[in-house]
Order: structure tokens, then sequence, then C-alpha cells
């Protein structure tokens, strides 16, 4: 689990957009435990093929605020927490909920494209139902290497027994690397690396620093400092 190293004195229960995509999450999920068919209402998911064909449009936006199981909602909720507040805090609540809808939507996008250019297996890709908020978070990780670089985080070391201090950059830059090496590798065999939509990960990330960018070339070097 990653750990902010630092307090850095922004609430996150002040940052109310934030909780409301929380709860929102955590709701939508007790709705898929609760759906009669035990599947966990898969119809609500994105499929690309049917994106493509002019079909069930609005599961661009119910697919990423759905889970596939208590663990993927659970690492995807936790690093929300950790990450949310301060981007919330200085894009402002209107911006960030803008930033956090347009990287899911990216995400969902870039996956859907990736099934057309994956030679063979596209076409059975394009059939199976993704959700998870990740490509969201992503735009929010593009957020936050941004505007909070050299902000602190704790790892679980190699063996798990301590924790080691990194930058915020380091990690976010290490993972999004690793990320962008399995959706390349998924582009020659799409089955070596699991059943996770890499794409979706890297289009949301990179949504997200586009529009943190342009944020803080308008906003200037106060568009990442804290208040006290």
């Amino acid at each position: 689990m990653v750990l902010e190293a630092e307090p850095d004195k922004i609430p996150f229960f002040k940052q109310y957009v934030s909780v409301a995509i929380l709860a929102i999450n955590i709701i939508v999920f007790v709705w898929q435990l609760l759906d009669p068919t035990q599947n966990m209402h898969i119809e609500a998911a994105f499929v690309p093929a049917d994106f493509f064909a002019g079909r069930n449009l609005w599961t661009l936006l119910t697919s990423m605020f759905m889970h596939g199981d208590i663990v993927h909602i659970i690492m995807n909720m936790w690093f929300f927490i950790i990450i949310t507040d301060n981007c919330e805090h200085s894009m402002g609540h209107g911006l960030f909920l803008i930033t956090y809808l347009v990287s899911g939507l990216a995400g969902s996008l870039l996956h859907a494209l990736s099934t057309i250019i994956i030679p063979v297996w596209g076409p059975m890709l394009a059939t199976i139902p993704s959700l998870g908020a990740s490509g969201a978070i992503f735009g929010l990780m593009g957020v936050y290497i941004v505007l909070y670089s050299k902000n602190k985080f704790y790892l679980p070391s190699a063996t798990g027994a301590s924790m080691r201090k990194v930058s915020a950059g380091y990690f976010i830059i290490t993972y999004f690397i690793a990320e962008l090496t399995y959706a390349i590798v998924s582009l020659v065999d799409p089955f070596t690396i699991g059943q996770t939509a890499h794409f979706a990960h890297v289009g949301g990330f990179i949504a997200g620093a586009i529009i943190a960018g342009v944020f803080k070339g308008v906003k200037g070097e106060s568009s990442g400092k804290k208040k006290k």
C-alpha cells in the first residue's frame, strides 16, 4: 500500500467532489453485489464493440464507477484517497471533476482503439466488458505528477518488512512506464499480462497530465502550493 510520507494539511473530507466520487463508487459496488443474477450488473460495463456500433454509449460513464471485486475497489479507492485531495485542492472543484471524468473517458476510448490495432485477437477483445475507475485515477496521477511531483510517498520494501520513502514523481513515472510497457506488450500478445486494460490507464494518465499542464501554465507557480 502507498502512504503519504508527510502531512500536507489538505483534509480529504473538505474536498467534497472527491468525497462524492468515493461515495458513488462504493454505492455502485454495493449495487453490483446485489445483482440478483450474480453477474455484477455487467450490462453497465463498457464494451468496445458496442461503442463502435453506436450502442450503449452511456456505459462510457457508468463503467468508470464500477469494479470487478472487493480487491479491485479497495486498491483503486485507497490510492484515490491518497492523491485526490491535493488535486481537487489545487484545481478547484469544477475543473477537478471535469478532469476526473475526461480522464476516465479518455481511458475507455484508448482501450477501445487498442482493440482495433491489436492483430488477430482484437475483435475478440472488443467484445469483453471493461470496468473500473483506474482510467480516471490514472488521470489524477497525471495531475499529481505535474503539480506535486516533489511530495513524498512511503512504499513497501522489496521484502515487505519495511517502508521506503520515494518522491511522488519517481513512483508515478515508474508506474506509468510499467503500464505503458504492458500496453505495448498487449499489442503482440494480450493474454500474457492478465485481464487488465492497460491502454485505459495510459489514456487516462495522458489526459490528466495534459489538463494539469495547461492548468499549471495558466495558473503559474501557485498551482501546486499548499494552504496552511
